[in-house]
């Protein structure tokens, strides 16, 4: 079976790599590793929405996988949702692609330059059908995102955005995730922990640690059931 497994920066899936016998990967790269029966290629993006786009689509376009999964961690909207819970995200929507109208925003389908329901939208969303069950992580939460160049931090914004798409969590990279495996017709998940709820920008509050920790926990439980498959 092979694997691309899928994060922004390297700290949010240091702890799986060195389960799997690897201290190391670099942004804006790809290695291979070998885990019994799996083949896993671990792809590094960097932040943001441009960056895993460009090499998302390079990798599916040299590979074929059987399943990609994209690990990192998220802000939530939700207090419900405790700072570390891990979750699955099933739709996404990009938030701040658009032009502005005095005091309001209109995204892309608003503009009509996007076709809401023109393949792999669905009135406007990115839906993932992904079977969770079959991947050994059904109990988990799932959620709605939205993927932003710009995260929020000021509580007007954070109203308005709330208002418009009723989001769970947000992240900057999702979007691009979702887009290019549902184009190219590749199984996915998107799997997140929560590291700060979204609230006037405050890193005091923030737990980056833990959200690590739980996520890599999900994501080495995963890699082991499709290892014993």
């Amino acid at each position: 079976m092979k694997l691309l497994v899928v994060a922004a920066t390297f700290p949010e899936i240091k702890p799986l790599l060195l389960s799997l016998g690897h201290s190391e990967a670099k942004e804006f790269s790809m290695k291979t590793l070998h885990y019994h029966q799996l083949s896993i290629d671990i792809l590094i993006t960097g932040v943001g929405l441009m960056h895993t786009a460009y090499f998302i689509g390079k990798a599916l376009i040299n590979n074929t996988y059987n399943l990609a999964l994209q690990f990192g961690i998220a802000g939530s909207f939700r207090k419900d949702l405790a700072l570390g819970v891990t979750v699955n995200v099933m739709e996404e929507v990009v938030a701040d692609l658009g032009a502005e109208d005095k005091e309001n925003f209109l995204d892309a389908t608003e503009l009509h330059l996007l076709p809401p329901d023109q393949f792999p939208y669905h009135a406007g969303k990115l839906l993932n059908t992904t079977q969770d069950s079959a991947y050994g992580v059904p109990a988990l939460k799932k959620v709605k995102g939205i993927s932003v160049n710009k995260v929020h931090g000021y509580q007007d914004s954070i109203d308005k955005i709330i208002k418009k798409y009723q989001p769970d969590i947000e992240s900057m990279e999702g979007a691009a995730f979702f887009f290019a495996c549902l184009m190219e017709r590749v199984p996915c998940l998107q799997i997140r922990a929560i590291s700060n709820y979204i609230e006037d920008r405050n890193k005091d509050r923030w737990n980056i640690p833990l959200a690590i920790d739980n996520l890599n926990k999900i994501a080495l439980k995963i890699i082991h059931h499709l290892a014993k498959r």
